[in-house]
């Protein structure tokens, strides 16, 4: 590609901007006439003016002296061919360390609110992003450069000799790139496809610079782009040979907080490093730890929970992350501390921050949980169905860890938690292959028995479990959390009973423990109500959220959230509690819909609706659990029940609470928080002989 090419990809950008607004103004009169123009502008508003929103003011998050974590965002399989990021008050540029103490050094500053980090490769685009080009022909941002060797400045000097020269190192048909390459300043001219087409200029971008040494680089496979993406122009390259990275933070905004928004809507502090990788560039976030603790909480639990249990959870969160970091760091393998899925903690950084959130955090700074002066592993889950379970039945450890042992929880309320008691009915065959999927090839046919031969120390939940297929094939698998991973998703945790046609198992009746000497808080918001039953005698119908995705132009991301979902209506963002959203399917919406649906699509879909209502109402028949409560303990407190498959020939599971059951239940520690227990007395319940005291206090610090 010759020089001419950047300025003809301008007025291509340009001229498709026109189109877009000239497409734009035909399609607003025609709302305008249909009365819908006022209703689609709020809408188009609202998504102009996202980025505008403010933000609380976060920036006390960031302390002196704050361990850096670094989590990898995209990476893997996930790592973006470009990524288009956004910052509200522009961008600083740097070297990043990954190793060590993580040293981040400003090397250059952008005004842009908006850039595309590429690879410095030769790219095509689609008109959303860039990816590298399988050809020259494909080319439509060339990767060869001219380069002018400025080693002997620094970055004001380099700013000098840009601003001198620009003007006519454009009237020469050259655009302009600053970059920072193995360490000392340069400044590179066009954007050619070959090395050819850049020596062919060569000798003119000597004549501009008789001074300096001039030469021709090409692509390289550690080197990153920045690019503006409203030009299609590089604007800075970085390139250290992967000793160090690209490091993208934001300038302060308006509420002092430093920013950097993805297309997937999440806000992140701190900086994102850009490492190359084969056809992309990969994502790391490296974020003060008090930053990267606000930005776990709302999306392990939620920013509304009671504030002594979100202190208590802001600790456990806190000890997991020290645990897990630095030369520890659970993925160092793979460059990185933690990564922001459950397989660490789910991390979406400060978008769903508030004030009882920042309450929790700050006033925990620092804290973490110690045995004997050394940081503990802060294990948790979403809810443990009544008893926790020993760390080294859950992972096959050889010696007991001290603070992580079973212990029984009556005040979680279970029966009535997103997830937390659950019956599943699987066919013998379905078992065999779910079996297989997770490793164990040797069962060939059909599963005939599923024995519990023997439960964890303390606890209810399956220490090992035996099966057997049609042929006598045995199997064992041991450990609990061996059990629960077999069996995902047919059991949420290994606290289960499991029988073919029927199987007895026990409900925990959770009667109110008296506790301090305090008021009793009012019902929260979150406390799950019966499930009422739908218009016209239907019963609603709830799908877990976790098996729903949301795709935009720019991406997938699964519905991560435990216990909320953010939604957005006309009035801005709302945290709902899971169970308070349902999905309308076309077999029952018109048992929702009801007369107007008639009135609205003709009365003769009325037959079709109640043919569907009653074939929707047959299936609900078909796939409903049986159950019969046979009796009622003396004390009160435990139901004993026996649930029956559709099918004799099925198995039948009921299970309680939701992961690995090893230290504190989310759900338990939100019901400790509403009757008034303090942060240590709710870390007390879950974690034996602990004590909290500063980071900086430990063994490790």
């Amino acid at each position: 590609m010759s020089r001419d090419n950047t300025e003809k990809r301008k007025r291509t950008q340009e001229e498709k901007k026109k189109l877009t607004v000239r497409v734009i103004a035909v399609i607003m009169v025609v709302l305008m006439i249909l009365g819908a123009a006022s209703y689609t502008i709020t809408i188009l508003a609202s998504a102009v003016n996202a980025a505008e929103t403010d933000t609380i003011d976060t920036s006390s998050l960031k302390q002196s002296g704050d361990v850096l974590i670094t989590v990898g965002l995209m990476v893997g399989d996930e790592t973006p061919s470009s990524l288009e990021v956004t910052s509200e008050a522009g961008f600083v540029l740097g070297s990043q360390q990954m190793d060590g103490d993580r040293d981040f050094r400003t090397v250059w500053e952008l005004e842009n609110r908006k850039i595309t980090l590429a690879p410095a490769a030769n790219l095509s685009s689609d008109g959303s992003g860039f990816e590298v080009a399988s050809s020259e022909r494909t080319t439509d941002l060339g990767g060869y450069r001219i380069e002018v060797n400025c080693a002997d400045c620094d970055r004001y000097d380099l700013e000098d000799l840009v601003y001198d020269i620009e003007r006519s190192a454009r009237r020469m048909g050259f655009s302009v790139t600053p970059a920072y390459v193995h360490g000392q300043f340069a400044l590179r001219l066009g954007a050619y496809t070959s090395w050819e087409d850049a020596y062919d200029d060569l000798e003119d971008a000597e004549d501009l610079f008789p001074d300096r040494r001039v030469s021709v680089v090409g692509p390289s496979t550690t080197g990153v782009s920045a690019i503006d993406p409203s030009t299609y122009e590089v604007i800075f390259e970085f390139d250290c040979d992967g000793g160090l990275e690209l490091g993208v933070g934001a300038e302060e905004d308006r509420n002092g907080n430093t920013y950097v928004k993805v297309p997937a809507g999440n806000i992140y502090d701190g900086v994102l490093a850009f490492r190359r990788a084969p056809e992309g560039v990969a994502v790391i976030n490296v974020v003060p730890l008090e930053s990267y603790i606000a930005g776990v909480l709302p999306y392990e639990t939620s920013n509304e929970w009671p504030l002594e249990t979100q202190k208590a959870f802001a600790v456990t969160v806190r000890s997991f992350t020290l645990s897990y970091c630095g030369e520890k760091g659970k993925h160092k393998s793979l460059g990185y501390d933690l990564c922001p899925e459950v397989c660490c903690q789910v991390y979406r950084g400060a978008g769903r921050i508030n004030d009882k959130l920042m309450k929790a955090v700050l006033g925990t700074a620092g804290l973490v949980m110690t045995y004997d002066r050394n940081i503990v592993e802060g294990y948790y889950s979403s809810s443990v169905g009544g008893v926790t379970v020993n760390a080294e039945d859950a992972w096959n450890g050889t010696k007991p860890v001290p603070y992580l042992k079973a212990v029984e929880t009556p005040w979680e309320n279970y029966m009535n938690h997103e997830n937390a008691f659950w019956i599943t009915e699987i066919s013998p065959t379905a078992l065999l292959d779910r079996f297989r999927q997770a490793g164990y090839s040797e069962l060939r046919g059909s599963v005939e028995k599923v024995e519990i031969a023997a439960l964890a120390k303390n606890s209810t939940y399956i220490k090992t479990l035996k099966v057997t297929d049609s042929y006598g094939t045995e199997i064992t698998i041991d450990t609990t959390d061996s059990v629960r991973i077999a069996l995902t998703p047919y059991v949420k945790s290994s606290n289960f009973v499991i029988g073919k046609g029927k199987v007895e198992y026990t409900e925990d009746i959770v009667i109110p423990e008296a506790g301090p000497e305090i008021s009793e808080p009012e019902e929260p918001a979150a406390q799950i109500e019966e499930i009422p039953e739908g218009p016209l005698g239907m019963d609603y119908s709830y799908t877990d959220l976790d098996e729903f995705v949301v795709i935009t132009k720019d991406s997938l991301e699964k519905s991560y959230f435990k216990n909320s979902v953010l939604l957005m209506s006309g009035e801005g963002y709302a945290d709902y509690f899971r169970h308070d959203i349902f999905a309308v399917t076309a077999e029952n919406a018109a048992a929702f819909l009801g007369e107007e649906y008639d009135e609205l699509y003709g009365k003769g879909v009325a037959e079709s609706r109640t043919d569907a209502m009653r074939a929707a109402q047959d299936r609900a028949k078909q796939e409903k659990v049986k159950e019969e409560e046979t009796r009622v303990s003396e004390d009160g407190k435990t139901a004993y029940k026996t649930a029956y498959a559709e099918d004799r020939d099925n198995f039948i599971i009921v299970g309680k609470g939701w992961g690995h059951g090893v230290g504190m239940s989310q759900w338990g520690a939100y019901e400790l928080g509403l009757k008034g227990y303090t942060a240590k007395e709710i870390l007390d319940a879950y974690f034996t002989d602990i004590d909290v005291m500063d980071y900086l206090d430990t063994n490790q610090y």
